[in-house]
C-alpha cells in the first residue's frame, strides 16, 4: 500500500497518526476522489490555487513564482490560499486575482491555546470554503512540505490537477504527490519542480525577489513616524520566530559596539519583543543617542521602505532577513539552520551559519557569500562581520 512506502517528516509519535489517516484517504481517493471528470485544462488562461499555510518568509518568496507563471502564462488567474498573518505581504500584490484566507492550526504563532487555534483553523476554512467552491480551478499546486499541508480542501472544491508533497500527509488527494531529495536543497527548488508539471520553467540563479509598497508611503513618512534615525542609519533584527536561533544579548551588544566604534551611525532595532532593549542596555551610555528602538512601531513595509535607504542590515535566518536583503546588503546569523533557507537576493548577503550539511555547498545565488562557522558566536566570526561591515561602508562612501 501507498500509504506505507511514503516518507514522513516528524518523530514516530507525529508520523504514525499520518500512516493511519492516510490509509483511509487513500482508500477515499481511489474508490471516490480520483475518479472525478472534469474537463481539460485550460492551455492559454488557467485559473491557479497556490496554497503557502506558512509564515511571512514563505509568503514573501511565494511571490517570487507569480512573475514566472505570468511569464508563461499572461492570462493566468492566480488565486492564494494564505493565513492572515501573511496578509501584509499579499494584500497589494498585483499579481494575485483572490486573496483567500486559512489559518492553519499547525503554524498559527499567536499566544492562544491549542484548541484555541484548532477553532480558528474550523472557522477561517470554513468561511474560505465558498470562495474556494465558487471557482473551478486547472491547478491546485501547495508549496509546503514540511507541515500545514492544504490537501484536505481538495475534496470540497473542483480541481482538475493538484500537484504538493506528500510527507506530512493526505497525499493520495494529490493527481501527482512529490518527495522532498535526500540531500540538501533550497525551498525554491522544490517551488520550482512543482510549477514545472504546469510547464512553467524557472532557475534559482535568475529569480527576481521584490515586494509592493504602498505608493504613498515614503521615507519621510516613516522618519516623522521615528524622527531619531539620522541620516545614516543600519537595521537590526536580533529576533526569530524560533528563539533557539537567536544569538546572545551579550554577543549582540559586544558586535554593535565595535560597529559603533569605528563608524558612528543610527542602529535601528526592530523586532516585536522586548530584546532590543536588553541589547540596548548592555552597550555603553555613550552611544545612547545612536540607539534607537522601533520594536512593535514599525509595520513590514515601513521596515521596507527604511531597508531601502539603510546602509546595511544584520539579521537572523528568518522573514526580515528576506525582506531586508531585497533593498539592502544584509548580514545574517544561521543558527541551526542552513542551505534551504539561503536568501535570495537583489543586494549582497555576507551569510554565517553553522549547519554542517550545508558546509562546502555551492548556492546558485551569486551575491550570497556563505561561510560555515562553528561555533557561531566567537570573536572571530564576530571580527570578519565587523570587517566587512566597514568594507560595505567605504565602498558606499567613495561611490558618494
Amino acid at each position: 500500500m501507498k500509504f506505507l512506502k511514503r516518507k514522513y517528516s516528524g518523530t514516530p509519535r507525529e508520523t504514525l497518526p499520518m500512516r493511519v489517516i492516510d490509509f483511509f484517504v487513500d482508500l477515499y481517493a481511489s474508490a471516490f476522489y480520483k475518479r472525478r471528470k472534469l474537463p481539460e485544462v485550460s492551455v492559454e488562461a488557467p485559473k491557479i490555487l497556490i496554497a503557502s499555510l506558512g509564515h511571512l518568509g514563505d509568503a514573501l518568496t511565494t511571490t517570487y513564482l507569480f512573475p514566472i507563471i505570468k511569464a508563461k502564462y499572461p492570462k493566468a488567474q492566480i488565486d492564494l490560499l494564505a493565513p492572515k498573518w501573511c496578509q501584509a505581504i499579499n494584500q497589494i500584490n498585483p499579481y494575485i486575482n483572490q486573496l483567500i484566507t486559512l489559518n492553519h492550526f499547525q503554524t498559527n504563532r499567536q499566544n492562544i491555546s491549542f484548541w484555541a487555534k484548532v477553532v480558528d483553523h474550523y472557522r477561517s476554512f470554513k468561511e474560505a470554503l465558498p470562495l474556494l467552491k465558487a471557482s473551478e480551478y486547472d491547478y491546485y499546486i501547495d508549496l509546503r512540505y514540511s507541515n500545514a499541508v492544504a490537501h484536505f480542501i481538495l475534496p470540497f472544491i473542483e480541481v482538475k490537477k493538484a500537484y504538493g508533497f506528500s510527507r506530512r500527509g493526505l497525499g493520495g488527494l494529490l493527481d501527482k504527490e512529490f518527495e522532498l531529495p535526500t540531500s540538501e536543497f533550497h525551498h525554491f527548488d522544490m517551488y520550482l519542480m512543482l510549477l514545472k508539471e504546469i510547464g512553467v520553467e524557472g532557475d534559482l540563479a535568475s529569480v527576481k525577489p521584490y515586494l509592493y509598497l504602498p505608493p504613498d508611503l515614503t521615507l519621510h513618512n516613516v522618519l516623522q513616524k521615528i524622527p531619531s534615525i539620522g541620516s545614516e542609519y543600519c537595521l537590526v533584527f536580533p529576533e526569530s520566530g524560533h528563539p533557539q536561533r537567536q544569538l546572545s544579548s551579550a554577543y549582540w551588544a559586544q558586535m554593535l559596539t565595535r560597529i559603533l566604534e569605528e563608524k558612528p551611525l543610527s542602529i535601528v532595532f526592530c523586532g516585536q519583543t522586548s530584546f532590543s532593549a536588553q541589547i540596548i542596555s548592555q552597550i555603553n551610555t555613550a552611544y545612547a543617542s545612536y540607539l534607537v528602538d522601533s520594536s512593535s512601531q514599525i509595520n513590514i513595509y515601513e521596515i521596507a521602505v527604511l531597508a531601502k535607504s539603510a546602509s546595511f542590515a544584520i539579521t537572523l535566518d528568518s522573514f526580515p532577513e528576506h525582506l531586508c536583503c531585497v533593498f539592502c546588503p544584509t548580514f545574517t546569523f544561521y543558527k541551526s539552520a542552513g542551505y534551504p533557507f539561503f536568501p535570495i537576493a537583489n543586494f549582497p548577503v555576507y551569510l554565517k551559519h553553522n549547519h554542517i550539511r550545508s558546509a562546502g555547498l555551492k548556492f546558485a545565488r551569486s551575491n550570497v557569500f556563505v561561510e560555515y562557522a562553528e561555533p557561531l558566536e566567537t570573536l572571530e566570526v564576530q571580527s570578519k562581520v565587523v570587517g566587512q561591515i566597514q568594507t560595505i561602508l567605504k565602498s558606499s562612501v567613495s561611490e558618494a
